[in-house]
């Protein structure tokens, strides 16, 4: 019977409590069926686009909706009708609230709903572009009363309004969704490094978001990080290497990082390591590495400058990861500090060892001390400085008289010419050099002398120069020849000390 289908499917629509509904659908089935398929009175009254609602065309997409009210009451079956037309319009534009639905997906949904609403109530602020209420009819039936709206919507304008909503709806969502379940992903595939950063992009995502339970997310995916971040290990390849000062060591210090046995590719390490400054001295570098398909991490050290044994450090570098984090609530302070700590306790030491062969060397000393003229002190101070320190340093090392007037100049020929002739082979090396009194402070309580030199180590067979610095000390004392000496003997222990540390 087409007639009773399409009379229950008008008053499914016409928002009548339940049983209520059921009983008027089963008073029409009744009347219908009475009627031996003839047409009702009730029928005949309702415009056709009620019975069979036109189809949607290339220019519109049409919606037919129905409210009654069971006491009469117009407004209230115009109400119920402008409710089942805008209920019917977002069905078809496929979006749904649920738990994960934002506060702004909501909003503007809701927003959407009032504009509809005002539309079809043909209210002076309506707004909505492309919707169009096109037929009303208004039927009586005892005390009942039923509002049959036709709407008509332009398909461009409702497609857009679609594609809107459903990516407000889905935009968050994937903020928080999509990074998480690429975390699962890639743990699975045993791209752990990958995976950590996916769940924390996905934990920020959450935090930040107006998601319903956005905190519980927020907490899961960093839980998540904290569970994959405490299975990475570092495991040393090679340790204990040995170079000459000056030498590159002949292999690259190497670290595995492992889950559980499996390789963690591009795993970020920073490494931190002793390098000589500008001044010679030693100072800290650092450089970031990561692993490769092996999950492998290959250091090459830079040529070492100064003798001794050292250590270099391999660390999980966190800081890209952590970073963009730092603004999240004090809530999930306790996650990403336990996150930082496990980083810090993956710390790796490597331990090496820098040696020379100058300890072996015989090597002799001639230096010149000057006044602040420029005469000569006589008094050697200064070479009796670095011979001492070398000494300490189990150098094999003699003191020398050489031509003064040959003691810090750059050409050096002449002066390897006289220490062959006077000393033939006894020395391999000429460490030589010269300083200079550059300001003398005498006053009540004594006095203080600042001096300067410089110095080179020469290999004689050759006359490469191995080393060359200058440096300066400043001394007091109770007399002003006490603070003379006692500065250039300083200078001449610290050119000794720095001499013991770098010469290969």
């Amino acid at each position: 019977m087409p007639a009773v289908d399409r009379t229950m499917r008008s008053i499914s629509h016409l928002g009548f409590p339940a049983p209520l509904g059921a009983a008027l659908v089963a008073a029409v089935v009744l009347v219908l069926s009475g009627c031996a398929g003839s047409p009702s009175a009730y029928d005949r009254d309702l415009p056709d686009w009620v019975l069979e609602p036109p189809r949607s065309d290339g220019e519109y997409e049409y919606f037919v909706a129905a409210g009654s009210s069971p006491t009469g009451d117009v407004a209230e079956a115009e109400d119920r009708a402008s409710a089942a037309m805008i209920d019917e319009i977002v069905r078809y534009l496929g979006v749904r609230v649920t738990s994960e639905t934002t506060a702004t997906a909501r909003a503007s949904l809701e927003q959407f709903e009032t504009d509809v609403e005002q539309q079809i109530t043909q209210r002076a602020d309506a707004r909505l572009s492309g919707f169009r209420v096109t037929d009303r009819f208004r039927s009586e039936r005892g005390e009942v009363v039923t509002v049959h709206l036709l709407g008509r919507y332009e398909r461009a304008a409702l497609s857009a309004e679609r594609e809107r909503l459903q990516a407000l709806f889905q935009e968050r969502e994937d903020a928080v969704a999509e990074p998480e379940q690429r975390g699962r992903r890639l743990e699975r595939e045993g791209r752990y490094y990958e995976a950590l950063g996916s769940y924390l992009e996905a934990a920020r995502a959450a935090a930040g978001s107006d998601l319903e339970n956005a905190e519980i997310r927020a907490e899961r995916n960093l839980n998540e990080a904290l569970r994959l971040l405490s299975t990475m290990r570092l495991e040393k390849h090679l340790d204990e290497l040995e170079t000459n000062v000056r030498t590159p060591f002949e292999k690259p210090f190497e670290l595995g990082v492992i889950v559980d046995g499996d390789p963690v590719p591009d795993a970020r390490v920073r490494i931190s390591y002793q390098d000589a400054r500008a001044d010679g001295r030693p100072g800290m570098r650092s450089v970031v590495m990561s692993a490769d398909n092996e999950g492998v991490v290959r250091f090459r050290h830079p040529t070492p400058q100064v003798v001794g044994s050292n250590s270099l450090t391999m660390t999980l570098d966190l800081e890209p990861l952590l970073g963009p984090l730092a603004e999240l609530p004090d809530r999930y302070r306790a996650q990403l500090d336990a996150m930082r700590r496990t980083a810090v306790e993956s710390q790796t030491v490597f331990r090496y060892q820098v040696v020379s062969r100058a300890h072996d060397v015989p090597t002799a000393v001639a230096f010149l001390d000057t006044d602040l003229v420029g005469n000569a002190t006589g008094r050697g101070a200064t070479r009796s400085g670095i011979v001492d320190a070398l000494s300490r340093s189990e150098f094999q090392v003699q003191p020398i008289a050489l031509e003064p007037s040959l003691l810090g100049e750059e050409n050096h020929r002449e002066l390897l010419s006289q220490l062959r002739d006077e000393h033939g082979e006894e020395f391999e090396r000429l460490v030589v050099g010269r300083a200079g009194i550059d300001e003398v402070t005498e006053g009540n309580d004594g006095a203080i002398v600042r001096v300067s030199g410089s110095v080179t180590v020469l290999e004689i067979a050759t006359g490469e120069v191995l080393y060359s610095t200058a440096l300066s000390q400043r001394s007091r004392a109770n007399s002003t020849e006490g603070a003379v000496t006692a500065a250039f003997r300083a200078l001449g222990d610290r050119i000794g000390e720095q001499l013991a540390a770098v010469l290969p």
